[in-house]
């Protein structure tokens, strides 16, 4: 039997939770440069299925990754990105993909994905990379708490994401080009995962990419939250079939 889609009750009660770990980042976390070398990642088939033993094998290599740009952020000298690529790298972590570079990319898997019901894929707002990546991850936890069992959330960082007080965040230009790798990311879940009720959940600028991509997401749900808007005069002007 097919998940049943969100209660009115439990769409208010997820968003509640994710917007008490959005707080925004500080002028200081703005200005730092996201130019910290790191190698380029090995190329991935995609995902043919999601059985624990393929997964095991995806989330090894993403060890394996994240470890070698901590170890080339070590030698440049930044023991802040260091710091917090050993974190990601740490025992447990679920990585399906990683790049380090340009301010890093990844999608990090919370929850068991080879037998959840329900994915939850979470797109974030301005002012999140690799050195703030923190922040994502506890939104992702606690959206997971919320959900129970049966779910696993993914914490997408498929884009270099604008800064909180900059004017990349005035345009929509970082979401025009990030738009296609949410389209593609979606897509290749929702062939591995095909019994799953996939919702994307965007947060601040990252709704304004959701936006973009939401003609291209097939997806049930696209939840919208702390947005600054999209640029579409209704849910329809977003040219989904999903619920908004």
């Amino acid at each position: 039997m097919a998940p049943r889609p969100w209660s009115s009750r439990a769409r208010r009660a997820l968003l509640a939770a994710l917007v008490t770990t959005s707080v925004a980042l500080p002028v200081s976390g703005a200005a730092r440069p996201a130019a910290v070398p790191a190698p380029a990642p090995a190329v991935l088939a995609p995902l043919g299925t999601v059985t624990a033993s393929e997964l095991d094998a995806r989330y090894a290599a993403g060890r394996l990754e994240i470890r070698a740009a901590r170890d080339m952020a070590t030698r440049h000298g930044d023991s802040r990105r260091a710091a917090a690529l050993g974190d990601m790298a740490g025992p447990g972590r679920q990585f399906l993909t990683f790049d380090g570079r340009d301010g890093g990319r990844s999608a990090e898997v919370l929850g068991d994905l080879s037998r959840a019901r329900r994915i939850a894929v979470l797109v974030p707002g301005a002012g999140v990379d690799l050195d703030h990546y923190g922040r994502l991850r506890r939104g992702a936890q606690t959206l997971l708490d919320e959900l129970g069992g049966g779910s696993a959330v993914v914490a997408w960082l498929g884009y270099r994401t604008p800064t909180t007080l900059g004017p990349s965040s005035l345009t929509a230009a970082r979401a025009d080009e990030a738009a296609p790798g949410l389209r593609a990311f979606v897509a290749e879940l929702t062939t591995a995962t095909p019994d799953a009720r996939v919702t994307v959940l965007c947060h601040s600028y990252g709704s304004v990419v959701c936006a973009r991509a939401a003609s291209g997401l097939d997806v049930a749900d696209i939840v919208l939250y702390g947005s600054p808007g999209t640029g579409a005069g209704s849910a329809a002007g977003l040219h989904t079939r999903a619920t908004v």
